[in-house]
């Protein structure tokens, strides 16, 4: 996928994705609601351990009023790993052992088969807090997944880093990540389709980011990124304050020309990615 793109001149791919649905049942909600109203997809990132019963009910029930709509995909297995007996938020990478991060990713996809059933999305993985290296990845291949997502950047340093450590073919260099957003990752049987704007975290957890704030930050990811990821975290969602912000910037996505909405799911679809192995 070419890195340039000026805008108007070619279509841009929106998604959205959601982190953390575990065990907060309303604002969850509040995010599902607002953007299923709004007729636009999001992939819910699934905590499996951590999986609180009157979520997936909740989550259920909304899926099936806009099953192309709401997409449930796998975040970790707890979202938190025991290092040296300090707690890790990461979980994965960084020199985890291969047969460690194969048993967790397999727990986690396991639990939320049984779980979610059908309706759980064995395509996508997405690494708390973006953290991964090459054994996650052997792991992702071998539990089943197709799809990294993670996060891309857009400055100009993360773009000249990207663009020599993918010349090298690296997955990770000089103690970074290199994102392949957009294209495969080379050397596995995976793409990374990752998020771009922050659109809770930057301003503190419960307080919204401006309007103009995040549309200047949606421009300038679109004039580099022809797809553009949105990334949400639910348990922000505590106040009306944010639902209106949301609301209003998608209303104003919406009423942007060239502007797609799209799942993942579809996303990776066109760009021919393989579908996930049912039962890995």
């Amino acid at each position: 996928m070419a890195d340039a793109l000026e805008p108007g001149r070619r279509q841009t791919v929106v998604f959205f994705r959601d982190d953390d649905m575990r065990h907060l049942v309303e604002p969850l909600q509040a995010v599902m609601q607002t953007l299923r109203e709004s007729g636009v997809p999001c992939s819910y990132e699934v905590v499996p351990e951590d999986l609180a019963d009157e979520v997936v009910g909740m989550a259920l029930e909304e899926k099936a009023k806009a099953p192309t709509l709401i997409h449930f995909h796998q975040h970790g297995l707890r979202h938190q790993h025991i290092v040296d007996g300090q707690v890790d938020f990461a979980e994965f990478g960084w020199g985890r052992p291969l047969d460690d991060q194969l048993r967790d990713i397999r727990t986690g996809r396991e639990l939320l088969q049984a779980r979610l059933g059908a309706a759980f999305d064995g395509d996508v993985f997405t690494p708390p807090c973006h953290k991964y290296d090459l054994n996650t990845l052997k792991a992702l291949e071998q539990t089943g997944f197709s799809t990294l997502s993670a996060g891309v950047r857009i400055s100009p340093a993360a773009r000249v880093y990207y663009g020599l450590g993918r010349t090298l073919r690296r997955v990770g260099w000089l103690g970074k990540r290199v994102s392949y957003h957009g294209r495969a990752i080379p050397g596995t049987g995976l793409v990374e389709l990752s998020t771009c704007i922050d659109f809770d975290l930057a301003n503190g957890a419960d307080q919204p980011r401006s309007l103009d704030e995040l549309w200047q930050e949606f421009c300038s990811c679109r004039q580099r990124l022809a797809i553009v990821g949105v990334n949400l975290h639910h348990a922000c969602y505590v106040n009306q304050g944010k639902v209106d912000v949301l609301r209003r910037f998608v209303e104003r996505l919406a009423g942007s020309p060239g502007i797609v909405f799209s799942s993942m799911r579809d996303i990776l679809a066109g760009m021919g990615a393989r579908p996930a192995k049912a039962g890995a």
